[in-house]
């Protein structure tokens, strides 16, 4: 019921009359009327009723949109406005009798867990942080991040939008990690968004509800809701944020925006607050939001792993002896041949089995085959030290042994 309603039921209450001058001055039959007409007849009606009643234009363009596209028609006994996206209602009539025995619907509780309220929660502080940061003082991302890092027993946040993934990870490092519990509760309208850009990482909608702002109902059986614009977060029973920055990647890099921290006796207020909006919020539920919209990303084909030899058919590949035995005839050349074929072979085998494992993708890369690359530098290392020493023992063996064999021949038999 409207405050003016419930005034009226006082016996004592005497209304004051007030004007459109007065601080005071917040209710108007004559603006209701207007209102009634805009909903029931059009925008053509309401222009007409302001201009013939003598009524100053009290909507703006941007007003008169948005309650004719948010106008609804209002029957208790059909399915809930936003049966897509919440998980409440179930089908079951709902009772119009005035003062049921019972609530209609369960009332929501803070089952995974609430600070007690404190007759005293200390001295209020409060400091004011903006963005574009303002001298020298932290960035509000940096502020809000670090408030949750270091959150012990509950979190609870009401936002009109919040798509921001880091702050998201945040959350979810609390809740898992150091089990803090964690209430998210969204402006309707949001809600897509929210779970849009995080849908992988939700398990279950418990925590998560929807809560739009208050409703006029008109005499024609339709309803128009406002917006949820309040923007706070609750952490721990002793302190709050609250200000004009919505957890998105855009307010915290382009747009202006404005924080303030409070701790003591302040945060009682906000305390109470997320309790009566929290009853009124609906449940979210997962499953029913439609999420086809969302284009799938394309999958490029990507080259499979190349299948490398064995270690056992790599030592075969790289080894010179191997090369050297497969010559029995020994001519002048015929060692230091197979050295260099030995040796070029060894370095061309290494060379192309280590380019292979490079070119391989990280992510295709098994521990086998980092395993084998490490194998293969230091056999490389090895065998050419080897060669090396074979190739001098060679040039060795041919100053002892041929030389004078060759002098031999000449002195006698030339």
């Amino acid at each position: 019921m409207a405050l003016s309603q419930v005034q009226c039921l006082d016996d004592n209450h005497i209304n004051l009359r007030t004007n459109e001058s007065k601080p005071e001055f917040f209710y108007s039959e004559e603006q209701r009327l207007a209102l009634e007409t805009l909903i029931h007849d059009g925008q053509d009606a309401y222009e007409d009723y302001i201009q013939t009643n003598n009524i100053r234009s009290f909507l703006s363009d941007l007003e008169l949109e948005s309650i004719l596209n948010t106008v609804e028609v209002y029957s208790p006994g059909s399915p809930d406005y936003n049966a897509e996206l919440l998980g409440d209602s179930d089908g079951e009539e709902i009772s119009l009798q005035y003062w049921p025995d019972r609530s209609d619907r369960s009332i929501p509780l803070l089952d995974i867990g609430w600070p007690d309220r404190a007759s005293y929660r200390g001295v209020t502080r409060v400091q004011v942080y903006t963005q574009p940061p303002y001298e020298g003082q932290s960035h509000i991302k940096e502020v809000v991040r670090k408030m949750i890092s270091q959150a012990q027993k509950v979190i609870a946040i009401v936002m009109d939008l919040f798509t921001d993934i880091d702050i998201f990870k945040d959350l979810l490092d609390a809740s898992y990690k150091r089990k803090v519990s964690v209430y998210i509760m969204l402006e309707t309208t949001g809600v897509k968004h929210f779970v849009r850009m995080h849908h992988r990482n939700l398990v279950d909608g418990k925590q998560v509800r929807s809560i739009r702002g208050a409703e006029f109902f008109s005499r024609s059986s339709k309803r128009v809701c406002g917006s949820q614009s309040q923007k706070f977060m609750f952490i721990d029973g002793d302190k709050a944020v609250s200000g004009s920055y919505s957890f998105t990647w855009s307010a915290s890099r382009l747009d202006r925006n404005l924080i303030t921290v409070l701790t003591g006796q302040a945060v009682d207020t906000f305390d109470s607050l997320f309790q009566d909006m929290y009853v009124m919020s609906n449940g979210v539920c997962l499953s029913k939001i439609n999420l086809s919209s969302e284009p799938k990303p394309e999958f490029l084909p990507q080259a499979g792993p190349t299948l490398l030899p064995s270690a056992t058919t790599a030592l075969k590949l790289i080894n010179p002896k191997y090369t050297l035995v497969s010559n029995c005839a020994f001519t002048t050349n015929g060692p230091v041949s197979d050295l260099t074929r030995a040796k070029n072979s060894t370095s061309k085998n290494l060379t192309e089995v280590i380019k292979q494992i490079k070119d391989t993708p990280l992510q295709f890369r098994s521990k086998h085959q980092v395993k084998r690359r490490s194998i293969l530098i230091k056999i490389n290392i090895k065998e050419t030290a080897r060669v090396r020493i074979l190739s001098h023992l060679w040039r060795s063996w041919k100053q002892c042994m041929c030389l004078p064999v060759i002098k031999y021949i000449k002195r006698n038999y030339v």
